[in-house]
């Protein structure tokens, strides 16, 4: 976790003492490759938030806003983008951000209760049934969709970063941090989890973006279902060598499979 270093400039009020006159940090949710999150309140109407801490790096990404002039660190740009001019019920919201002297603070949108689909599915044996992997399923390619429209390519869909409110059911797409600006050319840097490499990556070094997208969704719809990565390797990924499980609709096979023949 991070060791908040709060900078004295005599005279001025630092971002330090800004982001502390409206926010209160409370307890560690997780911490990562990313940075951390920690649980927040806001102190002008006691909303929770969470608290994400993002640290400096000599070779950050930065890119402008469509609109804009001013270029901003690639994760709080994009997350703008998703959250301020059009906001979706399935996608985290970015209330604000500051920049401080070693890291950024993200201040989110923190559902309650809420898990990730990751831990659900390990506390529901694995396996969620088809009705219910339907209704999350619906909400997650509606957050790709709402990405998409906005120009956004979040390249990194995965049970790891979809929230679920364990009172309502309602999912939420998390983590910004590999994406980029969507583009009608192909790209040729890929930015995610190795398992969700679509085959045009490894065969041919470059991906269009709503394709990849599109691949990963099929990823995992097929997690959800048969409660494992549809492949284990990368020879698998380019010949789309899947093996289901005893028991999945003949239906749920045939959605699945058609994510693997879509490219």
């Amino acid at each position: 976790m991070f060791t908040l270093q709060r900078p004295r400039q005599e005279g001025h009020i630092t971002p330090w003492e800004v982001f502390e006159s409206l926010y209160t940090p409370g307890e560690l949710l997780g911490e990562g490759g990313f940075g951390s999150v920690c649980a927040g309140v806001r102190k002008a109407d006691g909303k929770q938030v969470a608290i994400k801490y993002v640290g400096k790096e000599k070779n950050e990404a930065f890119i402008t806003v469509p609109g804009e002039t001013k270029s901003l660190p690639l994760e709080m740009a994009l997350m703008q983008m998703v959250s301020k001019l059009n906001r979706h019920e399935n996608v985290l919201e970015l209330f604000e951000w500051f920049e401080m002297s070693d890291c950024y603070i993200l201040i989110l949108e923190r559902p309650s209760p809420c898990t990730d689909l990751w831990t659900f599915q390990e506390k529901h044996g694995c396996l969620l049934s088809e009705p219910l992997a339907q209704q999350f399923m619906r909400q997650v390619v509606q957050a790709a969709r709402h990405c998409c429209d906005c120009g956004v390519l979040h390249r990194d869909i995965k049970p790891e970063n979809i929230l679920i409110n364990t009172d309502t059911l309602q999912l939420k797409l998390i983590d910004f941090g590999c994406g980029d600006l969507l583009q009608d050319t192909p790209y040729r840097y890929y930015a995610g989890t190795d398992a969700y490499f679509p085959p045009e990556w490894l065969c041919e070094g470059e991906y269009f973006g709503v394709p990849a997208t599109v691949w990963s969704l099929g990823v995992v719809l097929f997690i959800m279902v048969c409660g494992d990565y549809p492949f284990q390797c990368e020879e698998d990924i380019i010949n789309r060598n899947m093996h289901f499980p005893e028991g999945l609709s003949e239906g749920e096979k045939i959605q699945t499979h058609q994510v693997s023949t879509f490219i």
